[in-house]
């Protein structure tokens, strides 16, 4: 009972903070030269205080959740010499520490925080917190836990996404009535999409843990079916609003404005209910399953083939839908841009199809399935996530293009997606963590870190620790490969000379982390390996020394595409200045020369002065 009052507790603080973040952040006013608008100060009081709940709550939740798990009572977890442990006993627990520290950073940034673009860094903190105690509770366990981890992992940051725009827009009009249908209008746009993809996550989550039973035949479907009849009735909600949005006088606009609380309590509610059932013993609990499922999901009984590995496999969800999304908002942008007359390049679109594209299909082929269980076929997944794919998507230029294609707000609106990526690229903290020691030492260091140390075993053993080594890979390739060869705008301009000498940096160390791999006369990741028993794959040390070789070689071809983009952005740019300076010269003298020779005029002048 602890810990369910506890985890209610959180979830409802945790959404009434993130909720404050958006009032702050994207329900805020624009202003002429994008200069951040300092939070109001009751909205910051506020903030505060909702963070402080969600961090106590945490905080039990760290000696309640282990104890509900392990079994035992919450008072034996409070001993001061055994806590840490006990809380790292379990990766739930894990997540709640996670969780009170994404909370007291926003209680700080209450406190003492001043520019808008810390709230919005602090919205994202306390989104991937609370995703991250969603996929590590019961939804990962037993078959199929691979794509129930990912479908709630989806759903909750959709239902985390939909409620921060509920409270948002309720807090935004209460603290200026004057934007209340601008504030309406912006929570409906995104409200169906997040409504849908919250339902289907929630659904695929559901039919894993109920195993093929009826949810009213067990005490676990109960909450379950409540929480998704209350989901219907946010869509009718929604249905009502659209109905209600068709007549313009300001009865209507006020039903609409009544019914965002509306939605705000069937949310509560739902999610109350979806809370309760994983403090449920659900029947997929009472299924016997082997160690392969217990890690992986599923059976990896059948020896790979080269028909298997290229062929259908078993998909990656996350993977597929992220490309999916990637693709399409590709695709809508360039309709966009083509709409209003512009035209953007075919080259940039082939690069962003085709990064995103490899990403399907190693999401959906037999490499990925067999990459989990087999180390040669996971350094192939992962140096291509971390290499390859980041080059291509870098080329599409895709902050180019959200520029392009969205319209600069006016004064008084609420900011827009080119004000938000403005101050983002402005923030201090951003600028340092783009800065090229640290994107060269987290993508250097990140391999030796991950795969030479007992991280690499622990990640390996829950499906969401494995898709978090994937995120981090393709996020630390894109901010490398963006410093050196992206067409968009970045904080750090760097001379071409420089980007080369980065370039050429990384590839010793990547010799080096292939023949560790090759050499090393211990098994990476020895204990997973071996209790997954894969019968098949046979010498685990001769694998190990094939998934070096395949290191090597994978790394080879996108550093040599980026060798390429990179000497011939540098000979375009050379050519443009070099154009430049003859049209100068024949204008009279180069700009450089002119200065000087006016600064030497100038100085001769006073001192005849003088």
């Amino acid at each position: 009972m602890v810990a369910l009052l506890g985890d209610v507790i959180a979830r409802f603080a945790g959404a009434a903070t993130l909720g404050l973040l958006a009032a702050i952040v994207v329900f805020s006013p624009s202003r002429a030269g994008d200069t951040p608008r300092r939070p109001d100060e009751r909205l910051r009081r506020w903030l505060a205080r909702s963070a402080q709940v969600w961090f106590a709550a945490s905080v039990l939740m760290t000696f309640a959740n282990p104890s509900f798990v392990e079994g035992i009572a919450v008072a034996g977890s409070f001993r001061a010499d055994a806590w840490w442990l006990f809380v790292t006993s379990t990766a739930s627990g894990l997540a709640w520490v996670a969780s009170s520290l994404a909370a007291l950073a926003i209680v700080m940034l209450g406190w003492w925080g001043r520019g808008g673009t810390s709230f919005g860094l602090a919205w994202l903190a306390g989104a991937a917190a609370t995703v991250f105690v969603a996929v590590t509770g019961g939804v990962s366990v037993g078959l199929d836990h691979d794509w129930a981890t990912d479908a709630v992992g989806l759903a909750t940051l959709a239902s985390v996404t939909l409620c921060s725009g509920a409270v948002g827009a309720l807090v935004a009009m209460a603290v200026d009535p004057d934007s209340r249908v601008a504030a309406i209008r912006r929570y409906h746009r995104s409200a169906p999409i997040l409504v849908g993809v919250g339902a289907v996550g929630y659904g695929i989550g559901a039919w894993q843990q109920l195993a093929g039973v009826s949810p009213f035949a067990t005490v676990f479907g109960l909450p379950v079916v409540g929480g998704f009849s209350l989901g219907a009735l946010l869509v009718a909600s929604w249905l009502w609003r659209q109905f209600a949005e068709r007549t313009s006088d300001a009865a209507s606009w006020r039903r609409s404005t009544s019914s965002v609380a509306r939605d705000v309590v069937l949310l509560t509610l739902s999610l109350t209910s979806l809370t309760a059932a994983t403090y449920l013993s659900p029947p997929r609990y009472l299924v016997p399953q082997s160690v392969q499922i217990n890690y992986l999901g599923y059976e990896m009984n059948v020896p790979a083939t080269l028909a298997r590995l290229a062929g259908f496999g078993r998909p990656n969800l996350l993977w597929l839908l992220l490309a999916a999304a990637a693709i399409g908002l590709y695709l809508w942008g360039v309709v966009r841009v083509t709409r209003r007359g512009g035209r953007w390049p075919l080259s940039r679109l082939l690069f962003w199809l085709g990064g995103w594209g490899l990403t399907v299909y190693l999401s959906v082929s037999g490499l990925w399935m067999y990459s989990t269980a087999v180390f040669s076929w996971h350094m192939l997944v992962h140096m291509t996530v971390n290499m390859m794919v980041p080059v291509l998507c870098v080329l599409g230029a895709p902050l180019s293009l959200v520029y392009a294609a969205s319209r600069a707000r006016l004064p008084g609106e609420f900011v827009g997606v080119q004000e938000l990526l403005g101050r983002l690229t402005q923030n201090r903290l951003v600028r340092v963590l783009l800065s090229p020691p640290l994107v060269w030492l987290n993508y250097v260091g990140s391999l030796f870190l991950v795969y030479f140390s007992p991280l690499f075993p622990w990640l390996m053993r829950y499906h969401w620790g494995h898709q978090m080594m994937l995120l981090h890979f393709v996020v630390a390739g894109y901010a490398f490969f963006a410093l050196l060869v992206g067409p968009d705008r970045h904080p750090w301009q760097l001379p071409y000379i420089v980007r080369f000498a980065l370039l050429l940096s990384i590839m010793p160390f990547h010799a080096i982390f292939a023949v560790g791999i090759m050499e090393s006369r211990t098994i990476l990741g020895e204990q997973f390996y071996r209790s997954i028993d894969v019968s098949w794959v046979g010498d685990l040390l001769h694998n190990q020394n094939i998934a070096g070789q395949v290191t090597w070689f994978t790394g080879e071809i996108p550093a040599f595409v980026a060798v390429i983009m990179l000497a011939a952005q540098w000979f375009r740019s050379d050519s443009s200045q070099a154009a430049a300076a003859d049209l100068l010269a024949d204008a009279g003298g180069s700009g450089d020369e002119l200065a000087a020779y006016n600064d030497m005029l100038a100085e001769l002048a006073g001192r005849d002065r003088g």
